[in-house]
């Protein structure tokens, strides 16, 4: 696929890697619209990335808030006349160790990580059935299958995600020749793991760069870095037995907050 001239929806534009993927966009020529919550932000990069080739309209949104997702999607039709491409990034990384167990940060987690990709979809899908073409692109996570100590809440909601869109695939491009792209990010370096330091973490900007050239070629499934693709795969084929032997701390990772006993 080419994004020339493309109709590109972006969720999340103001994080990390959707502004790098934009970045990248608004040098094809495509028609961009931005959604996230920070406006000020999303004027910034508005004027920031139009050009004579790329057209660049944006709007506040929160993507938990069913509403402000209608809008959204309703804005860029009337101003877009349609969307060939979805890229949800949206999404937020809250720890939930076990002495603290909160079931609002999952709620949170839920809502703003997983339904939010939902709520877009809702909307986007009867765009791209009238249209017969077009593409979603979630972003998930690359552990979506074994649980990581301390991260239970971002990492059910991101495994809700990658469930969501492997139920869709098949029946999107089949039906509608929609095509259901999951992304599978190892750790990246952007604002929302600034406090953990994760090993291996790569930056935003490259990561940007593999999105884009997977979505290019039409995978199904991006998922990146090699290493961590390799290490987790080796994870997801130990028995519970051994996988409770990684030492919790080292699971959670370096930066993960202190919490004492209740």
């Amino acid at each position: 696929m080419e994004f020339k001239d493309k109709r590109i929806l972006i969720t999340g534009a103001t994080g990390g890697i959707a502004y790098e993927i934009a970045r990248i966009l608004s040098r094809e020529g495509c028609k961009l619209a931005l959604f996230a919550r920070r406006e000020e932000k999303l004027k910034e990069m508005s004027e920031e990335l139009t050009n004579d080739n790329t057209q660049c309209i944006y709007k506040k949104c929160d993507v938990s808030n069913r509403e402000d997702v209608i809008a959204a999607v309703n804005y860029m039709i009337k101003e877009f006349k349609g969307i060939d491409v979805a890229i949800l990034t949206a999404g937020i990384l809250i720890p939930n160790p076990i002495q603290t167990f909160d079931s609002s940060i999952i709620k949170k987690s839920m809502e703003i990580n997983f339904m939010g990709i939902v709520y877009f979809i809702e909307q986007i899908l009867p765009v791209m059935k009238k249209q017969r073409n077009g593409m979603i692109a979630a972003i998930s996570t690359l552990p979506d299958k074994r649980g990581v100590p301390g991260w239970g809440a971002y990492g059910a909601s991101k495994a809700a995600v990658s469930w969501l869109m492997e139920s869709l695939r098949a029946e999107a491009k089949q039906r509608y020749n929609i095509s259901m792209v999951t992304i599978k990010p190892g750790s990246v370096e952007t604002p929302m793991i600034k406090d953990y330091h994760r090993v291996g973490a790569v930056p935003a900007s490259r990561a940007a760069e593999i999105i884009v050239k997977g979505l290019k070629k039409e995978k199904k499934v991006i998922q990146f870095p090699l290493s961590q693709v390799l290490l987790v795969r080796i994870q997801d084929l130990l028995p519970p037995s051994a996988y409770d032997l990684i030492p919790v701390e080292l699971a959670k990772g370096e930066g993960y907050p202190e919490v004492k006993e209740e």
